[in-house]
């Protein structure tokens, strides 16, 4: 009651908090455009008494006083409200120091500021950043417990202060935000569909940068935290193709891979992956529009804000060209009568139209069939002792002489490799790679096969060097780097997304997209054992990866015996994945103590969906068992990918996967449609292939 008054007092208006994070508004009428501010002590007291009694305690809020907002900066779970509020300030100039409250020490707070009366913002600035303002949203006060903390007043000096001040000591908005923020119809304006592809077309390549990755970061913590994902990936498309439109790199790989994540997020519940991929292109587009649109955002490049004219900056013939600023490499658009260099040509790009995209559509290449697409990236992961090194120098003898890959893989595009060696000495590589490429049959010296027995950290200028020039000499069509935390800068936090992003992104555009690039990496000790990208030990690796090649034992390993029992999954963003069951034969553990070379040898077949032995519960193959075994002879293979809860796609592979076990098989066989009767390839299990938990039922 005694801290309602004091704000009353102060100017303030307050509200009565509870419920869950102590932050649900308690009472009615007293927010939005009709809302009442409460002065009476009387409904003070009357709120104390009501909610004390409860137990859960009472907080208390602000609805902002006439001629106030607050800018409202979220810099938690990876939200990017600190460089959305930095990108601003470089449009629109620095704000002014104010009086803020928080309960977070991560850089999140609510700045105050006075405005003129009857003056309203639009709602949100950007990504992670919000107005709060009379008719819309309220304040938590001091002394208040959020779920973060004690909420907390500080002074423009950093100070705790206790209270806010009165409104009319707050500092003047300045009148470029006052102009930015304004809620009118030219905030909201779009440009053409040809501007917003001239926007999405000029998107330059390369390694994400910072900027570019805190979006990144953002929506992929919502994905994980189940956060509203359509509004995360709305949020971080419109802040990326900002970023894009201004000359950033990388967002385009950021955009791509957001759409991935997006659309395996959410498919299930929109109805299916074509329209989760619909709803990311609309908010691509809609914020390409929106960007082209806003005179206000291109006026600092061209006063009139035509930039999409034919002499705007935007315009035809318009280029990126590198300028320096303050010891800083930037990028700007520029215009000149000397045409732009085919680099400069593929980093602007040109706007494509439909009628070039009607065409027959290239098939997707491959450097391994079924194991790994020409010029992907991604690691090679797995348990303890699940022979990971094995198998990474298996690959590379296949890419190299173009044997099969374990001679069940067409080695489509073979090719010199490059493999990293940090792990175990020189004397035992270079044992293993002889069994190896002698079960192959193929002679090692012929092979072009080169090995690097040096670590050094995935940034460091000695080996980017090296990196290059061995990619410049060499021309790989394989690098490997085995295993990853040999390689791991040290300054660079092993559990830190926005950190790792940037450390894999930035050393995959070293490497390039001339080559396929696969990382050596483990599984969590407290891994469950499935077979999932994000079982990987640390942050960033699951998010990077384009392809990945996952493995886990499916029995425990006879290490005396040189017995080894593998599950390995073969998978990538761009065709899906396979499980495979691959059994290793060594030599004996005497043998290699002896340090004999001795032989190996190795068995693969397609896995049935079973560890141990026994089926696993929640798969596809469950599900789809279950509907034959309740309904045989009854759907086509069309009709059941319909039925069975999934995505179409994803469930159409399984049931090719089962029938080419055998489990599943198709029978032509007589139904009515109507007024007819007509054969049709009708789906049946063949319950002696397989033993389903709970089919039948």
């Amino acid at each position: 009651m005694e801290n309602a008054k004091t704000l009353v007092q102060l100017g303030w208006h307050p509200i009565p908090l509870g419920g869950e994070g102590g932050k649900v508004l308690l009472v009615g009428g007293v927010t939005g455009h009709g809302g009442v501010d409460v002065t009476d002590e009387e409904a003070f007291r009357e709120w104390a008494d009501r909610w004390a009694a409860t137990g859960d305690g009472l907080n208390l809020a602000t609805r902002m006083p006439v001629g106030v907002i607050a800018i409202d900066v979220d810099c938690y779970d990876g939200k990017p409200g600190a460089l959305t509020l930095a990108e601003h300030e470089q449009r629109w100039g620095a704000l002014p120091a104010t009086w803020s409250v928080t309960a977070r020490t991560d850089g999140s707070r609510k700045l105050f500021f006075r405005v003129p009366g009857g003056w309203t913002a639009r709602g949100v600035l950007g990504a992670g950043v919000e107005i709060v303002q009379r008719h819309h949203r309220y304040s938590v006060a001091p002394p208040s417990v959020h779920d973060a903390g004690l909420v907390k007043a500080f002074a423009p000096n950093g100070d705790d202060c206790g209270q806010l001040p009165p409104p009319d000591e707050l500092p003047a908005l300045p009148e470029t935000w006052l102009a930015g923020l304004a809620h009118d119809a030219a905030s909201t304006r779009k440009g053409s569909d040809e501007d917003a592809a001239v926007i999405v077309g000029s998107f330059r390549g390369g390694a994400m940068t910072p900027k570019v990755l805190a979006h990144l970061n953002a929506f992929l913590t919502a994905v994980a935290e189940r956060s509203n994902r359509f509004d995360a990936m709305r949020d971080a498309v419109m802040g990326l193709v900002r970023l894009g439109a201004k000359g950033e790199r990388g967002v385009d790989a950021a955009l791509r891979l957001i759409e991935a994540e997006y659309v395996d997020a959410v498919a299930d519940k929109r109805g299916g992956e074509r329209t989760a991929r619909e709803e990311f292109q609309k908010a691509k587009h809609g914020s390409a529009q929106i960007v082209a649109g806003d005179s206000e955002y291109w006026a600092m490049d061209y006063e009139t804000g035509e930039a999409f004219g034919p002499e705007g900056l935007w315009g035809p013939g318009s280029r990126w060209t590198p300028v320096v600023v303050g010891g800083e490499s930037l990028w700007q658009r520029t215009r000149g009568e000397e045409p732009a260099t085919e680099s400069e040509a593929r980093v602007r790009f040109e706007a494509v139209p439909a009628s070039a995209l009607s065409g027959a559509i290239p098939p997707m290449q491959w450097m391994v069939k079924g194991v790994w697409a020409l010029n992907s990236f991604g690691p090679l992961s797995g348990e303890k002792k699940t022979l990971k090194s094995y198998n990474l120098l298996s690959l590379s003898v296949a890419v190299a002489s173009g044997e099969p890959f374990f001679g069940e893989f067409e080695v489509v595009s073979p090719g010199p490799v490059l493999y990293f060696a940090a792990e175990g000495g020189r004397d035992e590589h270079q044992r293993r790679l002889q069994t190896i490429a002698r079960a192959y049959g193929v002679p090692l010296d012929d092979l072009p096969l080169y090995t690097v027995f040096e670590a050094g950290a995935l940034d460091s200028p000695e080996l980017l060097a090296a990196v290059k020039g061995h990619l410049d000499q060499l021309q790989p069509r394989l690098v490997v780097i085995d295993p990853l935390y040999a390689f791991h800068p040290t300054g660079v936090e092993a559990q830190n997304l926005y950190e790792r992003g940037r450390m894999l992104s930035a050393f995959q555009s070293e490497v390039g997209n001339e080559t396929s690039l696969i990382i050596a990496d483990h599984f969590n000790k407290t891994g469950k054992g499935d077979l999932d990208l994000d079982s990987i030990a640390q942050a960033g690796m699951g998010q990077w990866a384009d392809s990945w090649i996952l493995q886990r034992h499916r029995e425990q390993p006879d290490m005396d015996g040189g017995k080894f029992n593998l599950t390995v999954q073969f998978g990538s963003r761009r065709w899906g994945g396979r499980d495979w069951n691959l059994d290793w034969a060594l030599a004996s553990a005497e043998a290699m103590e002896r340090g004999e070379v001795g032989e190996v040898s190795w068995t693969i077949a397609r896995s049935t969906g079973t560890r141990n032995g026994q089926p696993q519960e929640g798969e596809l193959a469950l599900r789809i068992l279950r509907e034959l075994w309740k309904t045989p002879g009854v759907h086509t293979k069309s009709e059941l990918s319909r039925m069975v809860t999934g995505r179409k796609a994803d469930i159409g592979k399984e049931i090719d996967r089962l029938m080419e076990e055998g489990v599943v098989y198709e029978q032509p066989t007589p139904r009515s449609e109507g007024q007819r009767t007509v054969k049709r390839n009708l789906l049946f299990a063949n319950k002696a292939e397989i033993k389903v938990p709970g089919a039948g039922k």
